[in-house]
């Protein structure tokens, strides 16, 4: 006779974010590639960026919030690009940016 009885799944121990966490290093000789791209930027005047979230550029976001650059986390890459012209047409922080890269 075939066993019907519903066979419960086994749990993973951890989930593949906790064990990517533990196995992040916290020594402060060791700097991230993330960070150093949120350093460069904040280095250009950087102050906001505007992204699709996705766990390939989860360091950069922790670079950014250890710089101080505010992250908004759109829907669409159509909207971060629109959002961002707006953003910096409204704060001259793109003109800013233009101006010290030519001197």
């Amino acid at each position: 006779m075939l066993d019907t009885a519903a066979k419960t799944p086994t749990k993973p121990t951890m989930t593949t974010a906790e064990d990517t966490l533990k196995q992040k290093t916290r020594d402060t000789n060791v700097i991230s590639g993330g960070h150093l791209v949120a350093k460069a930027l904040k280095n250009e005047g950087v102050d906001t960026i505007f992204t699709l979230c996705g766990g390939h550029i989860i360091d950069i976001y922790d670079g950014c919030v250890d710089e101080g650059i505010r992250i908004i986390d759109v829907h669409h890459e159509h909207v971060a690009a629109h959002a961002a012209d707006g953003y910096a047409r409204q704060t001259g922080n793109a003109m800013m940016a233009a101006q010290k890269a030519a001197t």
